[in-house]
């Protein structure tokens, strides 16, 4: 059984040190969930205390939580396959040898960032920056982490089911009850805000992703936001037999690893058990986990049946605390202990 004082003397030394300006900590196993909350979501312009429903900026947990999870519906509905051309959906898209498979595990020779994307705001001019990317690398020869793969899914998904915010409310968030969770939050008031940018401001309710923010705020790559509560019943719904958003059959092709002959422990869209991967040192070896610039992270361990869901705002107001992995060993490490 969690010793619940022990794991919250822990998380409010870490904000009491201003190590991170919040900590939104949820545990989930078969039997059990607990949450906890510590710190101040907002530094800037004033202090304002963490609360339970405080809604977070999930940056690139948005790959997980909407684009590869509806992927894999269109999957299990038969109109897409882990082969299929991207160029077969995306006309415009001049790499015809990238498949689904490849964006997926970051494959595609894809560059790992581009910054003359910032010269081309806007939802047309972006696209057709990106349709027009060159690669890298051969495809299917190296990782490369890159949010281009995951934007151009999330054109894959608008063409075959819609628009990605209505289509991620639809498919995902409305069947698990994350009545919290959706692109452009309403009530900007309860989000943590991120970062006090030098040319937007203080952020906050609003995408700080870059490449989201010149889409309009709604990408494939990120521009979710999710509370506590939300993004447990997610990972609640991966690690069980849940089948109201996808079937445990098509859930199984997260335990494959597909990127081993890379040398990189790649799913789709998750990684897998990696040790350069700041889940801890207690890890088991059929994980999934994915982590967002903002400071937030989901880990998944089968073995165990456990999730952990850390949320905070790690780059408010500035974006150079990097400690933010240190804290995720700690605390993971420390709930796996202790259980």
């Amino acid at each position: 059984m969690i010793d619940r004082l022990v794991i919250q003397n822990k998380i409010d030394e870490i904000t009491l040190a201003q190590r991170v300006p919040c900590i939104a900590l949820g545990f989930l196993t078969s039997s059990n969930e607990e949450t906890w909350i510590s710190g101040n979501r907002s530094l800037v312009p004033h202090i304002e205390k963490l609360t339970l429903d405080t809604i977070f900026d999930m940056a690139s947990l948005t790959k997980v939580i909407v684009t590869t999870t509806l992927i894999l519906k269109l999957i299990e509905d038969k109109r897409l396959s882990l082969d299929t051309k991207v160029s077969s959906i995306l006309v415009d898209f001049k790499h015809t040898e990238i498949t689904i498979l490849h964006l997926l595990t970051h494959s595609s020779g894809l560059a790992a960032d581009h910054k003359g994307y910032k010269d081309h705001c806007g939802k047309e001019a972006l696209r057709a920056f990106i349709m027009d990317l060159p690669l890298t690398e051969v495809p299917n020869t190296k990782v490369i982490y890159t949010d281009f793969g995951f934007i151009l899914l999330g054109y894959i998904i608008e063409v075959l089911m819609g628009p990605l915010d209505l289509c991620a409310k639809k498919y995902i968030f409305e069947p698990l009850g994350m009545t919290d969770s959706g692109y452009r939050p309403i009530d900007r008031n309860r989000c943590a805000p991120t970062e006090n940018n030098p040319q937007r401001g203080l952020i906050r309710g609003i995408v700080h992703d870059g490449k989201a923010f010149c889409l309009g705020e709604v990408s494939g790559n990120a521009g979710v936001f999710s509370t506590l509560k939300d993004t447990m019943s997610f990972a609640k719904m991966i690690l069980s037999d849940d089948e109201r958003v996808l079937k445990n059959s098509t859930k199984a092709l997260l335990h494959t690893t597909y990127t081993a002959s890379l040398d990189h422990q790649r799913t789709l869209g998750w990684y897998r058990h990696d040790e350069s991967c700041s889940f801890g040192t207690m890890a088991s070896q059929d994980v999934l986990y994915h982590t967002g610039f903002s400071g937030t992270s989901i880990y998944i361990d089968f073995e165990r049946h456990l999730a952990i869901v850390l949320l905070t705002n790690r780059i408010h107001p500035h974006r150079d605390n990097d400690q933010i992995q240190t804290i995720r060993s700690l605390i993971h490490d420390l709930l796996i202990m202790t259980q």
